[in-house]
């Protein structure tokens, strides 16, 4: 008998918690057909892990141009093996993967690229020790031997104005991020002030799922170290 459209957990995906057993049904015209091109049941499972992440968007044989986020299900078997399930739509990757890790009393570990992440997009230094942050309009210089943050913003169409803060301001760092489209942000903050002005020290952007969280967090607590504040990561 084939299954209602309300047994669909989402997109073309019926998950059976009872059997623990996943089907896949095609498209046929504005319904699923009958009969499911794909059935999956699931061996006891240890773990669930939810990849998401961003690329180049490429281009198949057939000519198919393939979106530039991506999403993948991993459910890893307890005696070794596991099921891969590929799904572009975010929200129905998230309720498979929580679908799953329910019926085996998991949670579900969120990862980025399933290649792993890759370090070294951590800023440097400039020859003059000094930590430079390009931001929109403004440059923002964290100069620690001196003692001063200087923000210098850029008019519309000419002019420059350009202000001085001690770092001995800065109350706390707190690291920030952020997905757009393909593209995820770190941002370091410096809040300073009594106003807790942010001021952006730091940052990164590139394709989701590629740069190393941990990295970035122990970059922030560094310098929070460096600076004798509190770092919130």
């Amino acid at each position: 008998m084939p299954p209602e459209e309300g047994d669909f957990l989402c997109g073309d995906w019926v998950w059976d918690a009872a059997l623990r057993e996943l089907r896949n049904y095609p498209r046929k015209g504005k319904k699923h057909a009958e009969e499911p091109q794909a059935v999956e049941r699931l061996k006891p499972v240890h773990s669930i892990t939810w990849h998401r992440w961003s690329q180049a968007p490429m281009q198949t044989a057939t000519g198919q141009v393939l979106p530039p986020n991506h999403s993948r299900v991993v459910a890893a078997y307890e005696g070794g093996g596991d099921l891969t399930i590929n799904e572009y739509d975010r929200g129905c990757a998230e309720k498979l993967a929580h679908a799953i890790a329910e019926a085996y009393g998991l949670q579900v570990i969120e990862e980025g690229a399933p290649g792993g992440r890759r370090s070294g997009n951590l800023p440097t230094k400039d020859q003059m020790g000094r930590l430079v942050n390009e931001a929109g309009r403004e440059q923002i210089i964290l100069d620690e031997v001196g003692g001063e943050i200087t923000v210098t913003k850029r008019g519309r169409f000419w002019g420059k104005k350009r202000r001085t803060l001690r770092t001995n301001e800065v109350r706390s760092l707190e690291l920030g991020y952020g997905v757009a489209g393909p593209v995820e942000t770190f941002t370091v903050w410096a809040i300073v002030g009594p106003e807790e002005e942010k001021i952006p020290l730091a940052s990164y952007s590139g394709y989701e799922g590629w740069a190393d969280p941990a990295e970035w967090r122990e970059f922030v607590q560094e310098l929070g170290r460096s600076l004798g504040v509190d770092a919130r990561v």
